[in-house]
């Protein structure tokens, strides 16, 4: 018999078998929205939504201050200096900026949670009340 003829009809027999013997992948299952119209689906893992990450939190607060407890000394935002900008002008004509970035400098749960407590004992001392609303304009950073 040819080896090419082999080489190419046993593998094909192989994936055939090997795909015949396996059940067929469940990645979403349909799930009713209340009546809303459009398809919804959930993980077939999950028998229903997931909606606390611990029992008991039911704000995003709360949902924070238990992580940052949890998890104290893991790190948590990292940011990166700028060393360097170039521009570069392509083949097209097209200009691209180039950064380099130095090392991650990161912050760690726990101190972020004492900037957050920092900054809430700032807004209460400036006499924000629970309720009021606050508006914060910042470059997005660590």
């Amino acid at each position: 018999m040819n080896p090419y003829l082999v080489g190419l009809v046993v593998p094909l027999i192989c994936t055939f078998i090997l795909r015949k013997s396996r059940d067929p992948k469940k990645r979403g299952l349909p799930v009713d929205v209340g009546g809303e119209p459009g398809y919804a689906i959930r993980n077939n893992r999950f028998t229903s939504p997931v909606e606390t990450a611990w029992e008991g939190i039911s704000t995003l607060a709360e949902l924070f201050e238990q992580s940052c407890k949890k998890y104290s000394n893991k790190r948590l935002l990292g940011s990166r200096e700028l060393v360097s900008r170039d521009t570069e002008i392509s083949e097209d004509g097209r200009s691209f900026e180039k950064v380099h970035l130095g090392i991650y400098h990161w912050v760690s749960y726990g101190e972020a949670f004492e900037a957050v407590c920092s900054f809430a004992s700032g807004l209460v001392k400036l006499g924000h009340k629970k309720g009021d609303r606050a508006a914060i304009f910042a470059d997005t950073r660590a």
